[in-house]
């Protein structure tokens, strides 16, 4: 098992069978629609593939192509990220990304991306039995890429977020390839990076927030909310205007992860009485909430904060 939680059986033909009875039957319930193809004589069955997740289904290709790699190749890029239960925006890549500091040159096949560059012996960890880079490694291999700065937040805010690595280790990891492409952003991302964000959505804000030119708000700020009680924190603070922002996420509202016992019901409540014990701060003179439909448009959130007195010069 390479997730964290089982992932549907993999049903695997060896290439030398390919014309025997069980391949041919593979092969006809995939073009039925009942099983799905992953790699050249690797299946899984399509009711359990559309069930997973988007991430988890890259996993799955991760375990279907581990037949394919060698020795020395390391999964990396995207690939490590989905094993490394990282966020992502965007769609994670229909091949496998590998890392081969044997390779002359960058290659593909039907089943792998390999990616040529030298590979230290601690760049490479172990994840329930496969190789892969260290989030270091992984997190500069994707800072180096042509992604996006809100792409990159995403990834860099959640490792530096759990721990798994530091500015440093990343910093020290884009030191030893400074002739690699994408090196000045990658280092301005690194800069911009902040393991407070504790969620995709709070990432995406800051980058956007950033380019509207709003002030730079205090993340994670905690007020006192009376009888020696404390909010565990909120988003956005920006002290000058008096405002709380925070990014709302439906995940908070329906799933049990974030919610715990309570009903989604129950959280809104809940949410509703912290916000009012917020406003009661007397430094508090603005609270807002901003979704994943203000981010779509940066005029939507402009407009949200230039309402609760947030400037914005740009």
């Amino acid at each position: 098992m390479i997730d964290d939680e089982p992932l549907p059986l993999l049903v695997r033909v060896p290439s030398l069978g390919s014309d025997s009875r069980e391949a041919t039957r593979l092969r006809r319930a995939a073009s039925a629609g009942r099983w799905r193809r992953l790699h050249p004589g690797s299946y899984v069955r399509a009711d359990e593939w559309d069930a997973l997740t988007p991430r988890r289904r890259h996993v799955l290709m991760v375990e279907s192509a581990l037949g394919r790699t060698g020795a020395r190749h390391a999964v990396s890029h995207l690939s490590a990220a989905a094993l490394l239960r990282t966020p992502v925006l965007g769609d994670w890549p229909d091949r496998v990304h590998v890392t081969d500091p044997d390779a002359l040159g960058p290659q593909s096949t039907v089943a792998l991306v390999k990616h040529q560059g030298p590979l230290e012996d601690d760049e490479v960890s172990s994840l329930r039995g496969v190789r892969l880079t260290t989030p270091a490694r992984t997190a500069a291999d994707l800072a180096l890429g042509t992604r996006s700065l809100e792409e990159v937040t995403v990834v860099l805010d959640d490792l530096l977020h759990r721990e798994l690595t530091t500015k440093e280790a990343v910093l020290a990891s884009l030191d030893r390839r400074p002739r690699a492409r994408g090196q000045a952003g990658a280092r301005r991302a690194l800069a911009f990076a902040d393991g407070r964000s504790d969620s995709a959505g709070e990432s995406r804000t800051r980058v956007l927030l950033h380019r509207l030119g709003a002030p730079v708000p205090v993340l994670q700020r905690r007020f006192e909310l009376g009888r020696g009680r404390w909010d565990p924190h909120v988003d956005f603070w920006f002290p000058d205007q008096g405002c709380v922002l925070e990014f709302d996420g439906v995940s908070k509202y329906t799933q049990s992860r974030w919610r715990g016992s309570l009903t989604p019901e129950q959280v809104v409540v809940k949410e509703k009485l912290r916000e009012d014990a917020i406003r009661r701060q007397a430094d508090v003179r603005a609270f807002v909430r901003c979704t994943a439909w203000h981010l779509g448009d940066p005029r939507r959130l402009r407009s949200l904060l230039e309402s609760a007195g947030v400037p914005c010069s740009r």
